[in-house]
């Protein structure tokens, strides 16, 4: 029976040990270095200057996130016009080619922003941006240009963007049809007047395809259906961009 216990006593404590020593392994191995983790910032990106800010999720929202520009979003309102309203308040409609976007400028007398903070800049201030149009063919009106100025709210500069939510955007070479009028707004009309507005913001421009279509925003209408909705007064069939 002492043997037995002796034996007994002897395997507790060769257990014992391995227990022992394998908590030992798992405490004291050190643990290998992969890098930091995935959502972390590591020491040399700081160092590097490699930190690119999370809310930039697209390459125009990186571009802004470095730019250090604060942007000042100013929306209201969309009156809409169909395309007889479009017609009737257009003094000029034009269809043409983009050749110049134009530096942005601020609604002063030379031009230039009042204020070297955010916070200086006085209430009744905005930026402009001019588009200069090549154009092709007048539809509506006279020329005696073959170039014309167009100009759209908003713009940029060393610390500030202003964007104008209803303002229709362009690209050089870009292919427009656009609906025009006589500058009205009250904070540009003593800045020369040489220029044309766009009626109805965005809903007075088109960007013209190959393939035949006049795109605005979120639709698109067939260009021959547009060019007779000028010539003939009538309503052109409006179709969703997810209908293409």
């Amino acid at each position: 029976m002492n043997k037995i216990l002796k034996y007994g006593l002897v395997v507790v404590g060769i257990l014992l040990l391995f227990v022992v020593g394998t908590l030992s392994f798992y405490t004291i191995a050190p643990i290998p270095n992969t890098g930091p983790a995935q959502g972390t910032i590591s020491e040399n990106d700081i160092k590097n200057d490699e930190i690119i800010p999370s809310e930039a999720t697209s390459s125009h929202d990186e571009e802004e996130a470095l730019s250090n520009k604060t942007t000042i979003t100013i929306s209201a309102s969309l009156v809409y016009l169909n395309f007889t309203q479009l017609n009737q308040q257009s003094e000029l409609i034009i269809n043409g080619t983009v050749k110049e976007i134009l530096p942005s400028k601020w609604n002063t007398p030379d031009g230039k922003r009042r204020g070297n903070a955010i916070e200086d800049i006085p209430e009744n201030d905005t930026m402009y941006t001019d588009i200069i149009i090549k154009v092709d063919q007048c539809l509506k009106g006279s020329l005696e240009d073959q170039e014309i100025r167009v100009r759209t709210m908003g713009g940029k500069d060393e610390i500030v963007r202003i964007d104008y939510e209803d303002e229709p955007s362009f690209k050089e070479n870009e292919q427009v049809l656009l609906y025009l009028h006589n500058d009205t707004n009250p904070g540009l009309e003593n800045i020369d007047s040489n220029y044309y507005y766009i009626t109805g913001a965005m809903l007075g421009k088109f960007t013209l395809t190959d393939d035949r279509l006049a795109i605005r925003e979120y639709e698109y209408v067939n260009q021959t259906e547009l060019l007779d909705s000028i010539n003939k007064g009538y309503e052109p069939t409006i179709k969703g961009i997810e209908e293409m």
